[in-house]
């Protein structure tokens, strides 16, 4: 069966020009002549044989992108010979491949050429057209809600096959291993994920990323995302605070034990006069908790937090909490569904 595929791979894109791949018309077109060719050799087997034909159909992809950029010392040559791999994403993707270890394989094979992976976050933050004018390509996602799921299925995978990636740390100065979930996006500032939902006021979003375990203070460089909201809230006019907002906030907080104080480095009393004589309209009308800013969080909250940072570290978010000797509604808090 891996004869088939090495076949397909080697006819279509021999006699295809360099730049046949660059069109989301032209993908299309071959994802679904491949997805004919694994139907043929799936056509009255059991369901192992189609995760193992779909298996190969990936592993071929990447195995003919290997030797096309070994052909050229190493270096990818980027048109067809690198858009091969986002057939094998899309193929990955409609067949519902369980092998992690071959998802990771992609994946690690498109980071060594990009070192990011904006292709597949940024049509589940924006919408499948925004790629398009942010970095010059399109979706192979029909809509953002698929895009989404789709972001959602790579996340399972990286965590369960623990994928991590070198990505310059702004925080310590050096490269750091970083794992899929908070890899920067290059066309957004090199900002993580979950920041640019933030930015996006994406609550729907940002529960997702918090979920699968995004950091909720990325090293990305930039400002604490805690008080990068606070700041647009306090600018609201009369007090009429966006939703989308309040709703990321809400959910971010759920996080982090506490908010730690701007305006280093002045004494801690100092510090706080400066944060309540900006703020003091958000800890009146309870957007922000004093408690999570100048007292001590609940036990409950404190207990969140702690395990939820255990868990991340382990890639365990959120499939493992489930697993704790918890009551249900226990699970769902933790689990920031309650």
């Amino acid at each position: 069966m891996e004869y088939v595929f090495d076949v397909f791979f080697e006819e279509c894109f021999n006699k295809m020009e360099r730049s046949g791949l660059m069109s989301r018309a032209g993908r299309r077109d071959i994802i679904s002549h491949l997805n004919s060719v694994i139907s043929g050799c799936i056509q009255g087997r059991q369901t192992a044989s189609t995760q193992l034909a779909v298996g190969l159909a990936v592993t071929s992809a990447i195995d003919y992108h290997n030797r096309m950029k070994g052909d050229n010392y190493e270096v990818c040559m980027m048109g067809k010979y690198h858009n091969v791999l986002y057939i094998a994403l899309r193929i990955t993707w409609d067949w519902g491949l369980e092998d992690s270890t071959i998802v990771r394989n992609l994946l690690d094979e498109i980071f060594k050429c990009e070192k990011t992976f904006e292709r597949l976050f940024l049509g589940a933050l924006f919408g499948c057209n925004a790629p398009h004018f942010i970095a010059g390509w399109k979706s192979d996602f029909n809509d953002q809600d698929e895009n989404l799921r789709a972001v959602v299925f790579f996340l399972h995978h990286s965590a369960k096959a623990r994928a991590i990636y070198p990505t310059y740390s702004y925080a310590y100065q050096r490269l750091r291993h970083t794992k899929f979930i908070d890899v920067p996006i290059d066309s957004c500032g090199k900002a993580t994920p979950l920041r640019v939902a933030l930015q996006a006021s994406a609550p729907d979003i940002v529960l997702i990323l918090l979920r699968h375990g995004a950091n909720p203070c990325p090293d990305d460089g930039g400002a604490s995302p805690v008080l990068s909201l606070l700041e647009k809230l306090a600018e609201s006019e009369d007090r009429c605070y966006p939703f989308q907002l309040v709703s990321c906030l809400k959910l971010l907080l759920r996080t982090i034990v506490m908010v730690e104080l701007p305006y280093k480095p002045h004494l801690y009393v100092v510090r706080k006069e400066m944060f309540h004589s900006k703020y003091a309209a958000l800890l009146e009308d309870g957007l922000l908790s004093a408690e999570q800013v100048y007292g001590i969080p609940s036990l409950k909250h404190i207990s969140r937090c702690i395990i939820r940072d255990v868990l991340r570290e382990n890639f365990q978010l959120p499939g493992s909490i489930v697993k704790l000797p918890l009551p249900r509604k226990l699970q769902k808090y933790i689990d920031l569904l309650d």
